[in-house]
């Protein structure tokens, strides 16, 4: 069965549904792969059975226990996911975005939402912070003075591995994560491994070793395809964001959190795990969070907020790894952020 790495030019691909592991991102402190993690912990192996997970000629996948982690989702991911981009309302002489701005999110069906963003950071661990990231606009200049074109929040069915949540914005997009500061779409990783069944869960736990062995070795390591340079450092995050594909099968993506410079001060973190290596990241999420050795958090400055953000989230997320063939024996759950 055949899983691949992506490089940034054209669509993601492997095999399984889409694992997203990005940068825990802001200013929480998180773990490395083999790191400590802390917060509300449980153990729990999941269910009991000598079956492992298994996928079928249609491409369902199911777990030990029977139940579906998810059919088979569109090969092209580029169409069928959202895609993110950012924009300032205006800039000044030197360049620099004014304080306000917004994320344009462009959904399967060609419409368009905007989260407005309420200010502008002019450094890496900065860029654009969304004040009101469950707030969405139907024109963007709502978020530039104009007047206010509140529209519904997207919704999302329930999966059959259980609720993981309704889908939610970013609060924050850095500046390295877009094509460039404050503007353009959201970049991807190039490290994310696209999970669609147990092959892909597989592919993840090679690229795993390997990235493990790149760790804070203080070379640049190009894409796939041999483009860019991205650093790893000693203590590497392995990141994941859930998605919703629209037709009720959730999307997983995983990959590392890397740098564009030396020093780490550069992240690519949640938002730029998105499943269409063209750009466009993750404007919506499920859930987000990290996974440090077989133990998943939903750790995440980004997109860990609001009432959707539980423990029973984080316990359908667990059961839908295991189900892919993902080790995970145990939780620790963060209760979300204001």
């Amino acid at each position: 069965m055949k899983a691949e790495w992506r490089g940034e030019k054209g669509l993601l691909r492997g095999v399984g549904v889409t694992l997203l592991f990005l940068l825990g991102g802001l200013s929480c402190a998180s773990s490395g792969d083999n790191g400590s993690v802390t917060g509300s912990q449980s153990t729990d192996a999941g269910p009991s059975s000598d079956a492992g997970p298994s996928t079928d000629a249609s491409g369902t996948t199911t777990g030990p226990g029977g139940s579906v982690c998810a059919a088979s989702a569109s090969a092209d991911l580029c169409g069928a996911l959202p895609s993110g981009t950012v924009q300032a309302c205006s800039r000044d002489a030197s360049g620099t975005p004014s304080q306000t701005g917004y994320l344009e999110i462009l959904e399967t069906d060609g419409s368009r939402l905007y989260v407005c963003a309420t200010s502008w950071v002019d450094k890496p661990s900065g860029g654009f912070w969304f004040g009101y990231p469950d707030q969405f606009m139907s024109d963007p200049q709502s978020c530039c003075g104009g007047t206010a074109t509140p529209v519904a929040a997207p919704t999302a069915g329930r999966p059959p591995i259980g609720d993981l949540g309704f889908p939610h914005a970013p609060r924050e997009i850095k500046p390295q994560e877009t094509e460039s500061p404050g503007a353009g779409m959201i970049r991807p990783n190039p490290f994310a491994v696209i999970v669609r069944d147990t092959g892909g869960a597989a592919a993840f736990a090679a690229a795993r070793t390997t990235w493990l062995g790149w760790a804070g070795d203080g070379n640049p390591h190009p894409a796939s395809d041999g483009t860019g340079a991205y650093y790893f450092p000693a203590s590497v995050l392995i990141n994941y964001v859930i998605v919703d594909s629209g037709d009720g099968v959730p999307l997983l993506v995983i990959g590392p959190e890397v740098s564009l410079t030396a020093d780490g001060a550069t992240p690519l973190g949640h938002p730029t795990l998105g499943g269409c290596a063209r750009g466009g990241g993750v404007p919506l999420a499920l859930i987000a969070g990290e996974l440090s050795g077989t133990t998943l958090t939903n750790h995440s400055g980004r997109f860990g907020y609001g009432p959707s953000i539980t423990q029973a989230g984080l316990d359908h997320a667990a059961d839908l790894f295991r189900c892919l063939g993902v080790s995970v024996t145990g939780t620790v759950y963060h209760p979300p952020k204001p």
